[in-house]
């Protein structure tokens, strides 16, 4: 008996299709050029010229900086998280998207790069499609390599921040983002 992989696509309709389900976005892009277009249009919802970023994106992604800087962003490192407190827009880039789960894995050492992520309205993670997985069996890859690099951190993020309280009101946005947007690029610079 052969068992059947699925395919990209497959993972990429899964992934969206689960993300959805808790009120998050999933999109796909080919490169940063791309990438700084989907951002636009969420941007423009979010009425923002500024977009706050993690330090990884920045090292890892100067590229899709550039573009963004291209397109009008002012794009800002957080020299502290009383910076980014209730501002409009964050972006941050993932370690891995899970499908079955529409989740994403956030490596954040630092704690100006965390407030990105936890402390802005809308969030908007850029993944490699290449690190999109089918299961959380994957995940434990990806915790490993994070781990084996001296990182004391990492996050499983699955949708916008919500919440009940105690007579089980639903609240949205209350302890993190309340809007939230993954980016599957095919290739990240």
């Amino acid at each position: 008996m052969t068992i059947q992989l699925p395919t990209t696509q497959e993972l990429v309709s899964l992934f969206a299709s689960r993300l959805a389900a808790v009120g998050g976005h999933a999109s796909t892009a080919t490169d940063s050029e791309a990438v700084a277009s989907s951002i636009l249009a969420i941007a423009a919802v979010a009425a923002a010229p500024t977009i706050w970023v993690s330090e990884d994106v920045t090292r890892q992604a100067p590229d899709l900086v550039a573009c963004l800087q291209r397109v009008g962003f002012e794009t800002r490192v957080p020299a502290n998280p009383a910076e980014v407190r209730d501002q409009p827009l964050g972006l941050a880039i993932a370690e891995g998207a899970i499908a079955e789960t529409g989740s994403v894995i956030l490596s954040e050492p630092h704690v100006n790069s965390r407030s990105v992520t936890l402390m802005t309205e809308t969030l908007i993670v850029v993944c490699p499609l290449a690190a999109l997985m089918p299961s959380l069996d994957k995940a434990a890859e990806v915790l490993r390599t994070i781990s084996a690099r001296g990182a004391s951190y990492a996050t499983f993020v699955t949708g916008p921040s919500r919440t009940a309280d105690i007579e089980r009101q639903l609240t949205v946005g209350v302890q993190g983002p309340s809007v939230f947007h993954v980016v599957l690029v095919d290739e990240l610079t």
